[in-house]
């Protein structure tokens, strides 16, 4: 996990090209301007979605993992907080899903909450579960961008 301000983010070109290719386009291009949805830079292998939610209570909320991929999660507008664990322990609510690349766990009674507001940026890696638009201190409007970079070809 890497979590930063988005006017930190050329550090982490060290990354990889797909890396350095998204935060260019977070730092360039107004991203949130676009319609809510899927966007493709170079196919499957690095590509974004445009988020607009209000958030919701925890309870609400699930835990979440990916194999294939690495998010970049940026909070352009509004706040929100996010659940972090390892996936270790945790037990699957919905087995993993290859065409989405996601499986999802019941909550653990442990697991670090993390505060997000305009301008940061957190870089899950997979095994790092996250359980992303929960509140914080109440519902709130987020404008979110998350980058999918594939970590093989």
């Amino acid at each position: 996990m890497i979590l930063d301000r988005l006017e930190n983010s050329d550090r982490y070109a060290f990354l990889g090209s797909r890396f350095a290719k998204a935060f260019e386009l977070l730092t360039t291009q107004d991203l949130t301007a676009q319609e809510a949805g899927n966007y493709e830079v170079d196919g499957k292998k690095l590509y974004y979605m445009v988020q607009n939610y209000t958030t919701k209570p925890k309870e609400e909320r699930r835990f979440e993992s990916h194999r294939i991929y690495a998010d970049i999660q940026v909070v352009f507008s509004g706040r929100e907080t996010m659940g972090l664990t390892q996936v270790t322990g945790l037990e699957v609510q919905t087995p993993y899903e290859g065409e989405k690349d996601i499986i999802f766990f019941a909550t653990p009674s442990e697991y670090m909450d993390l505060k997000m507001s305009s301008g940061d940026f957190i870089v899950l890696f997979p095994g790092e579960a996250h359980m992303p638009q929960c509140q914080w201190g109440g519902p709130a409007q987020v404008s979110k961008i998350v980058f999918k970079v594939a970590l093989e070809d």
